[in-house]
């Protein structure tokens, strides 16, 4: 036996440690299966091996998507969210309700089925007209050339890093093992997986998902290959003071259809508190200048210094058009990663008889990790 390989044979391991990942571990394990999750601790940007989405303190929660199945993982997420944080006594979910901004509402691809998700998940959109919303949402602009359509609570924000926190807690409470490292290799026989580590030790288990994002694809850990594309996405993060943040507490998020010739596509958090200990409203969106990468160099000189300064200036253009009174401290720009499927919705799936994988987040589904970490164990037992 290879001095660094353990003896024990695990049920499960979970490779990636993320929200897909934390969330399959702690399903995995309320099953009653023995199993071990795989992923490092968040480095320093510059540093960066890996790269994780989750690293950021605000994603939108909302019950929107293009088509019902993605709309009912979301809403029975959601539905979870309050029991994940009593159990795991970690807090991460602000229900502020979600505003989608377009001048013809027809933009946004979940009002082509919107009678299908009011029915479905039994809530109602309210409609806006152009001109109309500063009664309810007064931080915004009276001006604004848009039309609204309104998802109210429990649709908000959560914040990735405490939503992960929280699940590794819990998976971590039912007897799974958490080991802070990068996996190398994955080889599965007919039988069983073994996974081999960037810290040098081998760990073998009966099954095993892959949940690692972009980097199961780039840096082949998938023994068979899923079509899927990886692209760069500009964020800006708008500082505000303590006390503005708190005056737009109950702000709601946002999805807007901008009309800009640089930047479509966009969302905005309310203000969040980030680790730095300041305050800011965090603004993505899709841009004519995005990149798409195809090796793990490629992907790593972006995260640590990409340089989207055209892309950054519309952006800050946009969120200062939206408000009105708002005394903006700083604007910064950082580098994120999205990973895309031809169908735009995720690819969950067998690569293998002894390994499931879910590939193409598509910007959109950290809010459903729950349920997907959920379907991901249950295609890994079927």
């Amino acid at each position: 036996m290879h001095p660094t390989e353990r003896s024990s044979m695990d049920d499960v391991i979970v490779i990636g440690a993320g929200p897909i990942g934390a969330a399959a571990a702690h399903h995995a394990s309320r099953r009653g299966m023995q199993v071990r999750i795989i992923g490092p601790n968040e480095a320093p940007r510059a540093t960066h091996q890996v790269w994780s989405s989750h690293y950021d303190q605000g994603r939108l929660a909302h019950r929107s998507a293009r088509n019902v199945e993605l709309a009912r993982w979301a809403w029975e997420s959601m539905e979870r969210y309050r029991d994940i944080e009593q159990r795991s006594g970690i807090d991460f979910f602000h229900p502020c309700g979600t505003l989608s901004l377009s001048a013809t509402l027809e933009h946004f691809s979940y009002t082509r089925i919107r009678p299908d998700l009011e029915a479905a998940l039994g809530f109602r959109y309210t409609d806006y007209a152009i001109g109309s919303m500063t009664t309810q949402f007064p931080m915004l602009a009276a001006d604004l050339p848009y039309a609204g359509v309104y998802d109210g609570p429990p649709s908000g924000i959560i914040n990735p890093r405490r939503m992960v926190a929280a699940h590794l807690v819990l998976a971590v409470q039912h007897g799974t093992q958490l080991e802070r490292d990068i996996v190398t290799t994955v080889v599965p026989t007919a039988t069983e997986v073994t996974v081999r580590t960037a810290a040098g030790q081998t760990y073998r288990a009966h099954r095993a998902i892959i949940a690692a994002g972009a980097y199961s694809g780039l840096s082949g850990l998938l023994p068979s290959p899923i079509a899927h594309t990886i692209k760069s996405e500009t964020v800006t993060l708008a500082e505000v003071s303590a006390a503005q943040a708190q005056a737009l507490r109950d702000m709601p998020s946002m999805m807007i259809d901008c009309q800009s010739d640089i930047i479509s596509d966009a969302y905005l958090t309310p203000p969040v508190k980030y680790p730095d200990g300041k305050w800011y409203l965090k603004l993505g969106s899709n841009s004519v200048y995005d990149a798409f990468f195809e090796t793990p160099v490629a992907l790593r000189q972006w995260v640590s210094t990409g340089d989207a300064s055209a892309t950054h200036a519309a952006q800050i253009g946009l969120i200062q058009s939206l408000f009105r009174g708002i005394d903006w401290l700083s604007f910064q720009s950082v580098p994120c990663v999205i990973t895309r499927t031809p169908s735009g919705v995720p690819q969950i799936t067998k690569v293998h008889a002894q390994v499931a994988t879910m590939v193409g987040c598509n910007g959109s589904l950290a809010k459903s990790s729950d349920a997907i970490g959920r379907v991901l164990v249950e295609t890994l037992l079927a």
